[in-house]
């Protein structure tokens, strides 16, 4: 409100004085305005960060035109600044063709209404219907270009409160051309044209106050949105069994309710925040979500496709944190396969060279704990055809070392059932796609074997972004890549090994620790080994 009172009054103190040696303005109308304009803008720096000294100058600017208008030549340079300052204010942080826009929004107000609130000087030069026909057709160019390029051609244009300014700002003024061509008389234009074109700076100047609507919900590509203060995650975005995801940042007592009925967000081994297991109609709908008493919805449009379980299973939280990685990129993407639906290349190669350097140390013996994923079995079949290769046992045997391929969850029940019994006297290794945080602090220490530096700039640069825009969620691996992969590259490099180690608490502070945006919450993550050769594997 401020925004909008303070530019469309400016924009008539400002037209006033640019056009006084050819407009002549009652005083009382030019006062009035200059001091609306005044007080807006003293009160703006009271209530906003805007800076005190700016905000005052702007007042002393605006109070000035109306102080000179017995003198035209000081009136008109002084509402030349005051327009050249509306510009500034109005475009401030806007891209070039943003700019363009502002000034031709702001340059139309300040002559459409410096000629509407005044009387004409005869003899002056002046040919008001051609700078009427000019500006009418500039703001509606104008106008059209704002709708253009807002990206809400869609439903949005009549759903949301930025579409619906849109559109009226656009209405608003192809009226006002519609009148400069049909009127004849030159001073009704202007006196007519003056409520729509007041209208349209009106809508205008309120559109940066407006919030940017969300995208809308792409059938197969997971949904991202924000509901009950919080942010939330639909993945596979799928018709049939769908996981809803909460940042441990939301805390407990989420409810997720959709026509099958409400669930309950709760935790799930190997992840963080809460879950909600829930089954979505085909088509549209919407996704309740209430917090005590607070409830908001999240929009969803899920199409026809067909079901993706792999999504919902056991290793449903990894396929959600990779498809969160892409969104985060900008990047959203049709979510097709999981992580779990395959072994790739590049982490069957991983394993080959964990296994040989643990058939170096030498281990007298390799637990291998996999699952019925198809990527669980052929890591589990690899490991174990490696170690035989390089004549090390594989048995349950904590007199050597335990080397976890299995997804997330199984993963965790893993290695916390290990955390209770005799630790493996050749330490835990794991996949490289249990580098989560969840899954490696439910043990005091383990090694990955990993391509990439989780402290290196584009990892933590990863870690941060996930952080801020998802409550606080540590990363993962398989988010990363995709993060990576949205962003044209790749995680490349020869396979080094990490070991994770837990830090409960900070020296000399006893405060907890724990670096938002890190790899490891509450430890941390170093290299033990140098590149690992050809001949580790």
């Amino acid at each position: 409100m401020l925004r909008v009172l303070l530019l469309t009054s400016t924009a008539l103190v400002a037209g006033v004085g640019l056009l006084r040696p050819v407009v002549a303005v009652a005083p009382r109308l030019a006062w009035s305005a200059a001091a609306l304009a005044a007080a807006t803008s003293v009160g703006s720096a009271a209530v906003l960060d805007v800076d005190v000294v700016f905000a005052v100058a702007h007042a002393v600017l605006a109070i000035a035109v109306p102080l000179t208008l017995r003198w035209r030549a000081v009136a008109t340079y002084l509402g030349f600044a005051l327009a050249l300052l509306l510009i500034a204010e109005a475009a401030l942080g806007h891209s070039s063709f943003g700019f363009l826009l502002d000034t031709v929004f702001a340059a139309v107000a300040v002559v459409w209404f410096g000629l509407a609130a005044g009387q004409w000087r005869s003899g002056s030069g002046l040919r008001p219907g051609p700078v009427a026909l000019t500006a009418a057709v500039a703001l509606a160019g104008a106008g059209v270009a704002q709708l253009l390029v807002s990206g809400l051609l869609d439903r949005r244009l009549v759903g949301t409160a930025r579409g619906v300014t849109l559109l009226v700002l656009v209405v608003a003024a192809l009226a006002v051309l519609v009148l400069t061509v049909v009127l004849r008389d030159v001073r009704r234009r202007y006196r007519v044209g003056a409520v729509g074109v007041l209208v349209a700076v009106v809508a205008w100047t309120a559109l940066p106050g407006l919030p940017q609507p969300a995208d809308l919900p792409v059938p197969g590509v997971p949904r991202l949105a924000s509901a009950a203060g919080t942010p939330v995650l639909v993945s596979p975005h799928r018709p049939g069994r769908n996981l809803v995801h909460f940042p441990e940042s939301a805390g407990l007592g989420l409810v997720v309710e959709t026509a099958a009925g409400p669930v309950r967000a709760v935790p799930r081994p190997g992840a963080t925040g809460t879950w909600a297991e829930v089954d979505l109609p085909a088509g549209r709908s919407d996704l309740v979500v209430r917090r005590g008493t607070e409830e908001s919805s999240v929009e969803l449009d899920v199409g026809e496709l067909p079901a993706l379980p792999d999504a919902t299973g056991a290793d449903g939280t990894e396929c959600a944190s990779a498809a969160l990685g892409g969104l985060l990129a900008g990047s959203p993407a049709v979510l097709d396969r999981c992580p779990s639906a395959a072994l790739s290349r590049e982490d069957g190669g991983a394993l080959r060279q964990l296994v040989g350097y643990l058939a170096r140390l030498p281990v007298p013996s390799i637990t291998v704990v996999g699952d019925d994923s198809p990527r669980g079995r052929a890591a589990t079949e690899l490991v174990t055809a490696e170690a035989q290769r390089h004549g090390v046992a594989v048995r349950e045997d904590r007199d050597g070392a335990l080397v976890v391929v299995s997804g997330w969850s199984r993963a965790a029940e893993a290695l916390a059932e290990a955390n209770r019994g005799t630790t493996y006297l050749y330490g835990v290794h794991l996949a490289p796609w249990l580098l989560h945080g969840p899954v490696v602090n439910e043990v005091a220490g383990a090694t990955l074997p990993l391509r990439f530096d989780p402290r290196e700039q584009r990892s933590l640069a990863y870690g941060m972004t996930l952080a801020a825009r998802f409550g606080g969620e540590p990363p993962s691996t398989a988010g990363f890549q995709n993060w990576l992969a949205a962003r044209g590259e790749h995680v490349v490099g020869a396979v080094s090994l990490y070991a994770s180690a837990q830090v409960n608490v900070m020296q000399m502070t006893g405060h907890q620790h724990r670096s938002t945006g890190t790899w490891i919450p509450n430890g941390t993550i170093v290299a033990v080994s140098g590149p690992l050769g050809p001949g580790d594997g």
